[in-house]
Order: C-alpha cells, then structure tokens, then sequence
C-alpha cells in the first residue's frame, strides 16, 4: 500500500490549482468575487447588528433620546474602529516585513539551486533541457492562444 506524503499533497494541491486557473479563468474568477461579495455581505450584516445592539443598550441604560444615541453610537463605533486598525496595521506591517523576508531567501535559494543543478548537468543534458522548454513555449503559443 502507498502511502501520500505532505510534500506529495502540496504538490498534487498546486498542480490542481494551475491546471483549474489554465483551463477555466472565468468561472475561478467568478467564484471568488461571489465569496468576497458574500463575505462583505456578512461582514456588514454583523455591523448593522453590532450598530443596533448598542443603540438598544445606550437608549436604555443611559435614557437618551434617539440622536443622542446615534452619536454616542458612533463615537463609540469610531473608537472601536481605531483600535482595531491599530493592532491590525501592527499585524500587517510585521506579516509583510516576515513576508518580504521569505520571499527574498526564496528567490535566492531557487536561483542559487537553478545555477547548481545548470552547472551539474552534462553538455546533452543542458540541449534537452533548452530543446524541451523552447518546444514547451512554441507549442504553448501555437495551440494556447
């Protein structure tokens, strides 16, 4: 019996993937600007609710009328909302600095292999190497577009 390994499934994922966005763009693309759109919908569903709640709880507990509350609300939302971009642009700012880190030691070990293993291969082995991708390209454009 075989056994997949995690390496194997990342790469069968991404296979997957490429081959799904190759061959049919249109419907991917679909797919996601209907997630995000429902995910924004949900996302301002959750605010309204937040945004009703406390106008309930100000109105009550604090006996106001109905434009005191809604500045108050406001206020309060703004604040809440200030916090929050607050520790997220933090997060951000970190995610991209980690990120950019990452992708820079990427770049330069798969370049640094792609020398190694050019340099490693025999005279033959570089013309099959240039032959196949030169006819991967030409083929590519004669039937791919």
């Amino acid at each position: 019996m075989t056994t997949i390994t995690h390496q194997q499934a990342v790469n069968a994922t991404f296979i997957f993937v490429g081959v799904t966005l190759f061959t049919m763009p249109d419907l991917v693309l679909g797919l996601v600007t209907e997630i995000l759109h429902l995910g924004l919908e949900v996302a301002h569903l959750l605010f309204e609710f937040l945004e009703i709640a406390l106008d309930h709880v100000i109105e009550h507990l604090f006996e106001t009328e109905v434009h005191e509350t809604q500045v108050i609300v406001f206020y309060m939302i703004v604040s809440m909302g200030a916090v929050a971009g607050f520790f997220i642009f933090r997060g951000l700012r970190k995610f991209f600095t980690n990120t950019t880190r990452n992708i820079k030691t990427a770049y330069t070990q798969t370049t640094a292999d792609a020398k190694n293993y050019w340099h490693g291969q025999s005279l033959i082995g570089k013309f099959k190497l240039v032959s196949l991708s030169t006819t991967g390209i030409v083929l590519f454009v004669m039937f791919g577009f």
